[in-house]
């Protein structure tokens, strides 16, 4: 029976024969030393060439894991970012459809030359910690790919797999949004004010002047960064990045409240400066509170033209609530004016729910050119979730109290006085920002 000396040629997969010893052959080479020396150096040389050859299929195996692991990695954030925006239970065909774009992007296109993206929202994978919960997004790369010395040992193709799981609850980056895509002075610091914040700044305007800071301010951010420019920024602690890719809406994916009908809380409701208690509802005609205390009980408060103005010293307070501005039945839209700098002002958004985290959302239909919001929270009034200005301006003016968080989100800030605003989310769901970001967790 012959014994076939072998030399592995990985760069074809192929084999040829470099020499053939019979056995009768290695019998009388092993009856003296030098035949013995001959034989086992023979077969050490064999074992070395298979070890050789198993290390470069290994190798080339590992490449083509990692290659995957990164479309993999790409897929599961795509398909988390898809969730923020098209939300559970309504999206799935686009988040499926954003996860494999960006698998195929990375060098892996579902059913092409035997890959398989596979995209499970929730994750369906047993034993993993995330299994079956819709806040996140799993995805797996599969292929057969081909061996070369393994071959011997009858592996001609070795299934590889990487898998990525990506969750749409992390928290954005930013707390201050300028959402105004065009004009000078879209984010305005005023003379001698302060600005400082956990978290960044974004400002989207692709203006020379749209960031602007007055003679003496000063901001301090985790990051500023500006489509456009700025002016007056020489001497910020933290200096701006200029020239970013333009970015959207942070709370596009939040659907608008659906307004009950029916005017619940009455026509142009005012407290005439006496002690009130308002609980959740249609206020056609907005609220208007000039005095007295105040107390509002959670939920939504439909402001349905009029909005809220709040002066002459009113106590308000009000734990899990979030207005919702706009118009109707016959009234125009008005804006949140709270200008009580010699009353208290303690209000705080829900943690739960559609509006968790949103204290003040502006119905997205309302014009650019209507009358600014004005928050005067100078008496340390605190203000606990996202204050959504889309389309209008907010004028705010701050102290030094420490909000547990807060996002000023408008479609133009203008800022004075000392604007301290800080991140800490963890009273809402998964401990994540209003403001989510698709984050890889697997």
């Amino acid at each position: 029976m012959p014994f076939k000396l072998l030399t592995i040629m990985p760069q074809t997969g192929g084999v040829i024969v470099s020499h053939l010893l019979s056995l009768p052959r290695l019998r009388r080479l092993g009856k003296d030393d030098e035949g013995q020396a001959l034989v086992l150096a023979a077969l050490g040389m064999i074992v070395l060439l298979l070890m050789a050859g198993l290390g470069v299929d290994v190798g080339y195996l590992r490449y083509q894991k990692q290659q995957m692991q990164k479309a993999a990695d790409a897929g599961a954030l795509a398909g988390a970012s898809a969730l923020i925006y098209y939300r559970d239970g309504i999206g799935e065909a686009q988040i499926t459809a954003a996860a494999k774009s960006d698998s195929q992007a990375n060098g892996f296109t579902d059913g092409d030359n035997g890959v398989m993206v596979t995209v499970n929202h929730p994750p369906q994978t047993a034993g993993d910690p995330f299994l079956a919960d819709s806040r996140y997004v799993e995805v797996i790369v599969t292929q057969q790919r081909p061996t070369f010395f393994m071959r011997l040992l009858g592996f001609d193709q070795v299934n590889v797999s990487s898998r990525a799981v990506a969750t749409s609850v992390g928290s954005g980056s930013g707390c201050f949004y300028s959402l105004a895509t065009t004009g000078a002075d879209v984010f305005d610091v005023g003379p001698g004010a302060t600005v400082s914040s956990s978290c960044g700044i974004l400002v989207g305007s692709a203006d020379p002047a749209a960031f602007h800071a007055g003679t003496g301010a000063n901001v301090t951010a985790r990051s500023i960064g500006i489509v456009g420019d700025c002016t007056g920024c020489g001497g910020l602690s933290t200096q701006p990045t200029t020239g970013i890719a333009p970015f959207t809406d942070p709370l596009a994916n939040v659907p608008s409240p659906s307004i009950p009908p029916g005017c619940s809380g009455g026509r142009n409701y005012s407290n005439g400066g006496l002690n009130a208690n308002l609980s959740a509802g249609n206020y056609c005609g907005g609220i208007s509170l000039t005095g007295g205390t105040v107390t509002l009980g959670p939920g939504t408060y439909y402001l349905i033209g009029g909005g809220l103005n709040v002066t002459g010293g009113t106590s308000l307070t009000g734990t899990g609530v979030t207005f919702y501005n706009t118009s109707g039945q016959g009234y125009p839209y008005g804006p949140i004016t709270v200008t009580n700098s010699s009353g208290n002002t303690n209000l705080s958004a829900p943690t739960d729910g559609n509006m968790a985290g949103i204290l003040m959302f502006q119905d997205r239909l309302v014009g650019s050119g209507s009358n600014p919001n004005i928050i005067n929270a100078s008496s340390g009034q605190i203000y606990t979730g996202a204050l959504y200005f889309p389309t209008t301006a907010l004028q705010y003016h701050g102290s030094q109290i420490v909000n547990p968080y807060e996002l000023l989100i408008a479609w133009r800030l203008q800022l004075s006085g000392y604007v301290n605003v800080t991140s800490n989310y963890q009273s809402l769901p998964a401990g994540g920002s209003p403001v989510q970001n698709a984050t890889l967790v697997e």
